[in-house]
């Protein structure tokens, strides 16, 4: 990797337009001069979510004076950026949070509740339909256009998407939960996280942390010290649910995560909030969730998506010069972009930096599924991101996360075929619908109401 300050690598943004996720890449970049130059070229379809974009990203190095380690130019046409890319980052979302909030309201009609909507169940489903054709044309070009780049996902749902990707590419899906949850467990038994080390495989947001060490010694006695202590004292129903509180520094934070943890001794990430989608058949009524309905009064999804709506307005005022920059603006943003500095760095130096990845299994983990997009540690080299070996991941785990599997499968063929029968075979796979009737009501329902974003089932 080039690290010239004047010698610009292009790095490829596709799917700029949210602003949110360009913000953060910004702000990282600008914190890391060690990484040299950087022609960000941001890509959007939609001509006015990119224009607030790059002038976002331009009022930002303007006032950190960056420009000629910086330059940011915007287009609507990824042909036309991704010529010569050093880097290519896909963060994409088909219908926004609109179509995101439908998703929601579609399955709730049919007495199906999730906090999430974005991986599995019924939502995630929906997304996915829209989603994955989208991402298979852009690996193509990606293929074609910048066979040499390192190629980062975010979008979600991440497992499908990967796989898709990586029939014409070489894509490593990348997301900040596990780290979040590895700092989570560590503060649980009052660590510091530098202190202890994971060991986890499984898919992405139900990825198994099935060993956890402080200074190389066993850490799982503490934390089921502390549960058993927390689950004694009893939940604080406030607590339960809250969608800010998505974090294991409490037992009644995540009660299903730490119940699971019980019964296999293994943690799922990304806690509460994503792993109970996994898990349809255990939270069905809309009391299921420990006396709260899931995506209402726990972990309420209009209200991060209205969260998520007043901080893109907040963005756009600032792109618009309508406000200042936020002071905070140039922090490390703690988001989705958060270790993709870290990679880079250590693919720089060659600093063999360990990150979680997402990744086509290619006989890393022996007993699951050759060619299943896995989230398992990987190293950054100077020759790339090399993903390693779990050679000893439970059967018990394995076997759920077989099971998963099976509705990715269905979902990713049904995307590509425009096929309603298996939408509905993929749904019933997944588990919170268990009526071939409903499952084939819902598929219609879907693909009705977002018919704008599938033209394969038209």
């Amino acid at each position: 990797m080039n690290l010239d300050p004047d010698a610009r690598k292009p790095l490829v943004l596709i799917g700029a337009g949210s602003a949110v996720f360009t913000r953060g890449l910004l702000a990282d970049l600008i914190s890391a001069p060690d990484l040299g130059g950087w022609e960000l070229r941001l890509v959007d379809i939609d001509p006015d979510a990119l224009r607030v974009a790059v002038r976002l990203a331009e009022r930002m190095v303007e006032a950190r004076d960056e420009g000629e380690r910086i330059r940011v130019t915007g287009t609507t046409e990824r042909a036309e950026a991704l010529p010569g890319a050093h880097v290519v980052l896909t963060s994409v979302g088909v219908g926004g949070r609109p179509a995101w909030l439908r998703d929601w309201q579609i399955a709730a009609e049919f007495d199906v509740y999730q906090p999430v909507g974005d991986s599995v169940m019924p939502g995630g489903i929906s997304r996915a339909l829209r989603t994955i054709p989208v991402m298979d044309e852009i690996a193509r070009d990606v293929g074609a256009l910048a066979p040499e780049a390192f190629c980062f996902n975010y979008g979600n749902p991440m497992t499908a998407i990967v796989g898709v990707m990586s029939r014409h590419a070489e894509v490593v899906g990348l997301c900040h939960g596990l780290g979040h949850v590895h700092r989570d467990l560590a503060s649980f038994i009052g660590a510091p996280v530098e202190e202890t080390s994971i060991l986890y495989c499984g898919l992405n947001h139900l990825t198994w942390i099935y060993d956890f060490r402080r200074n190389g010694r066993d850490a799982w006695p503490s934390v089921r010290e502390r549960v058993e202590r927390d689950r004694a004292q009893g939940a604080d129903p406030a607590q339960v649910g809250h969608i800010f509180n998505d974090d294991g520094a409490r037992w009644d934070h995540n009660p299903f995560s730490f119940e699971l943890f019980r019964r296999y001794g293994a943690y799922p990430s990304a806690s509460d909030r994503h792993v109970i989608e996994f898990f349809p058949e255990r939270f069905h009524g809309r009391g299921s969730y420990y006396g709260k309905t899931l995506g209402e009064d726990a972990f309420s999804l209009p209200e991060i998506l209205e969260w998520g709506e007043e901080r893109y307005q907040r963005m756009r005022r600032e792109a618009e010069g309508e406000q200042p920059l936020d002071p905070e603006v140039f922090d490390r943003s703690g988001g989705d972009q958060e270790e993709l500095i870290d990679i880079l760095r250590s693919i720089a130096y060659d600093g063999r930096r360990i990150s979680s990845v997402n990744v086509p299994n290619t006989g890393y983990v022996p007993n699951i599924t050759a060619g299943a997009v896995l989230e398992i540690p990987g190293v950054a080299t100077g020759r790339g991101l090399r993903p390693t070996s779990v050679p000893d991941f439970p059967e018990t785990l394995a076997a759920i996360v077989e099971r998963r599997l099976a509705s990715v499968t269905l979902t990713v063929e049904a995307a590509l075929r425009g096929d309603r029968e298996l939408v509905a075979e993929a749904l019933l796979a997944d588990g919170a619908v268990s009526d071939p009737d409903v499952a084939r009501r819902m598929t219609d329902r879907y693909v009705a109401e977002q018919a704008r974003y599938l033209p394969r089932f038209a």
